[in-house]
């Protein structure tokens, strides 16, 4: 058989080179090297190119993966690795860093600026013996889209190499003396898969283009368009929409509070017209999300926000359904109620419920808990709610739109305002589109926030103290190399200085301890861990103002009159608590605030991390098994994944999110809340037989238990295609794949958060 090598020649086909390559990409796993190989020839045939040959062998392994063959997923990935190997040098060596450095800027792929480093030391730090950490899955992720190319499309970039240029760049603002002694650091922590970077973060670190922050959080003022001093492009409507388009331009995921916007059957006094409310908007909203898609990568990630006292409620709920007039629906954004404490307790006492014009009442959109209580009884007083209606019944369109479409999403405004730490300095309007992010909104500032996850499942407890440390100082980092769409965006984050810190693999540890999800032993495990997590992330943070000064909105808050989050938290049953911090570390951790400041204003924030989780091979965030094994397909082909928790041989504790009662998945988010000063992405996982009112207890028991936020209500139903399931005239639910999960009608993929 003749084969054709990657210069264009012809020559006989070298089994023993094949042999030779299948044996290194084996060596101290448990595979059989005569199945990779057979496997692999059947695909072979006369003229098949030698890089064809490379392909046939890492789809053979990759498609022996299975439930205790997990072997197969790091033999395929270095047989992977050997053709990144071939592309990048022709060769199995590594080029020496300098060398890579000097092309990318070569060819303008990354800053001039990164060879201001003692790149023989860096060279020198580089272990490439840590490309073998990687599975097949992660490292097939990380070649097709992580991996910087020319302008040909031809790979330049090494896995390690990737790993030192994400730390270089993210170290470009440390002193000249210290700068390379700190990207040693950042690389070490992300080579070894301790922490991991959001996806903006990874992309864009060290390149000429660098926006890494993760989400942007505007609010919609109620004008069309007016000038305003100091932003560039004015505030109002369409300024809103300009603004969310540069930021979806520059691969952010995006949050929008409507609220402020009157509704529909309002009076314009400008024009003695009467207002189309908020919905028409949204539709342009919804547009500019599909148009503004990225460079065709994927539309941008919208999200809207709506308190549920205003005028337009009850049309808002209803966007995503499938069927209905097109006018009055927006598909591609992704509708969130901005729920009160007062409408939760009217839905439970089945009281009537008021709507309101916010134009006429500006004061709702302002206050929150006790402040917005006297606002709201007060404005029912002046007779001047534009709408009586049942809340109970409110709250059945809510959940019914939720489980047809997947939207309204939920979360909560009160306990979002009632524990920020930044209150006196504005307030919180909404979320972002994951859900997580907890900042304050103005008409001057838009919040950002960068993120990164530490990975439980190989930083340990133990190793808290040194990797977490590490990490704040790469996410503050981020906030003064960052490029900024928007004045808005830069001014607010160089003042305020949020940072997520967040945490992933989460279901790997507990079940590698031999924890049941469904238990005060799984809660009492995440309050132990979490308090730690929580404890180093504010040290950190102080650690850092001590060195480089505390963030510009720093007095007043509640930091610097010593409330950290744990003195905000709703008490929770004995039973869950497991405490690992002493109440003596934490007192001497109030002082060091008092005389030093925080860097940050916000540590903490649990995002979603689909992506970032497969590159490391371990569960993402705090999930739970979404399928025991799944079938992905890239453009090679497909394959199995065995979800990382299996590799414990527990498979009683590896139950599937949809098997675990979802109740314990609120308690165990209630427990993090309590030292999370951000908010976190919660999934629901709905069965295809339970009912409405089910789904309502869960989103009461979260709102009483202190959750800040919920995000995607997934949900289980028949054997039916996704593509059979979308041509029904009334999808009542989305399907579970043999892929990861698509989430509610659209498959939403925001690796913004990831």
């Amino acid at each position: 058989m003749l084969v054709v090598k990657r210069n264009g020649e012809p020559q006989k086909i070298a089994i023993d080179k094949i042999h030779k390559a299948v044996e290194w990409a084996s060596k101290d796993l448990d595979v059989s090297l005569s199945d990779i190989e057979t496997n692999a020839h059947i695909q072979f045939f006369d003229g098949i190119k030698t890089a064809q040959i490379h392909t046939a062998l890492v789809n053979s392994a990759a498609s022996l993966i299975d439930v205790g063959k997990t072997d197969y997923e790091f033999a395929a990935a270095r047989l992977l690795l050997q053709q990144i190997y071939k592309e990048v040098t022709q060769d199995t060596v590594y080029p020496k860093l300098s060398d890579y450095i000097s092309n990318a800027i070569s060819i303008e792929k990354v800053k001039p600026e990164m060879q201001s480093f003692d790149l023989d030391a860096l060279n020198s730090a580089i272990d490439v013996s840590r490309d073998n950490l990687f599975k097949y899955l992660g490292m097939q992720t990380v070649y097709d889209r992580y991996l910087l190319r020319d302008q040909n499309h031809k790979l330049i970039e090494m896995p390690q190499h990737f790993w030192m240029r994400v730390a270089m760049g993210i170290a470009l603002n440390e002193t000249p003396e210290n700068r390379t002694k700190w990207a040693i650091e950042f690389y070490n922590v992300l080579s070894k898969f301790e922490f991991i970077s959001s996806t903006p973060t990874l992309f864009n670190s060290g390149t000429k283009f660098s926006q890494m922050s993760s989400c942007f959080v505007t609010t919609t003022d109620d004008s069309i368009w007016e000038e305003q001093e100091g932003v560039n492009f004015g505030k109002g409507i369409f300024a809103t929409m300009t603004e969310c388009a540069l930021y979806s331009k520059f691969a952010g995921g995006i949050g929008t509070d409507w609220t402020r916007v009157r509704c529909a059957g309002s009076e314009i006094k400008s024009t003695n017209g009467i207002s189309s409310g908020i919905i028409p908007y949204l539709k342009v909203f919804n547009d500019t999300a599909v148009g503004v898609n990225q460079s065709g990568k994927r539309n941008g990630s919208f999200a809207a926000y709506l308190e549920p006292w205003h005028g337009d409620i009850e049309r808002f709920i209803n966007l995503k359904k499938p069927n209905g007039d097109e006018r009055l629906r927006a598909r591609e954004i992704f509708p969130y109620i901005w729920a009160n404490d007062l409408f939760m307790k009217r839905v439970k006492n089945r009281e009537s419920w008021s709507l309101f014009c916010s134009h006429k009442n500006p004061e709702l959109c302002e206050t929150y808990g006790e402040e917005f209580e006297r606002a709201y009884y007060a404005a029912e007083g002046r007779g001047e709610a534009i709408k009586v209606i049942d809340a109970m019944e409110l709250w059945k369109g809510i959940i019914t739109a939720l489980v047809e479409s997947g939207a309204p999403l939920i979360t909560f405004k009160d306990e979002h305002n009632r524990r920020n730490p930044q209150n006196h300095v504005g307030i919180i309007r909404s979320s972002n589109l994951c859900s997580e992010i907890s900042l304050n909104t103005s008409d001057d500032e838009s919040a950002v926030c960068n993120l990164g996850s530490i990975n439980v499942s190989v930083c340990t407890q133990a190793d808290f103290p040194r990797v977490i440390p590490i990490a704040m100082r790469m996410l503050d980092n981020v906030i003064d190399l960052n490029f900024y769409p928007t004045a808005k965006s830069k001014r607010s984050n160089l003042k305020h200085r949020p940072v997520g810190l967040g945490l992933m693999g989460w279901t790997d540890y507990i079940i590698s301890q031999g924890i049941d999800w469904e238990s005060n032993e799984h809660l009492r495990s995440t309050d132990y861990v979490f308090e730690d997590f929580s404890y180093w992330a504010i040290k950190s943070s102080v650690e850092i103002a001590k060195e480089k000064g505390c963030y510009a909105s720093y007095e007043g808050s509640k930091w610097s009159k010593g409330i950290l989050p744990i003195d905000t938290a709703r008490h929770l049953p004995k039973e869950w608590r497991h405490s690992s911090v002493s109440q003596e570390k934490w007192e001497a951790l109030r002082f060091e605030i008092k005389q030093h400041g925080m860097r940050n204003s916000n540590c903490m924030a649990i995002a979603p991390t689909a992506t970032i989780a497969n590159i490391v091979g371990t569960t993402p965030c705090i999930e739970p098994i979404y399928k025991q094994v799944f079938v992905k397909e890239n453009k090679s082909g497909k394959f199995k994944v065995v979800d990382p928790a299996m590799r414990h041989n527990r498979l009683e504790l590896c139950k599937t999110a949809f098997e675990i009662d979802q109740n314990w998945l609120i308690k165990a988010a209630a427990v993090r809340q309590r030292y999370v000063d951000q908010s976190q992405s919660v999934n629901l996982f709905k069965k295809a037989n339970v009912k409405g009112n089910v789904i309502s207890d869960w989103y009461f028991l979260a709102w009483e238990l202190g959750l800040k936020s919920t995000y995607y209500l997934k949900q289980q139903i028949s054997e039916l295609s996704y593509q059979e399931v979308i041509k029904q005239d009334s999808p009542q639910e989305v399907i579970e794949q043999d892929s990861p999960p698509i989430c509610l009608i659209n498959n939403p993929d925001c690796e913004s958060c990831q």
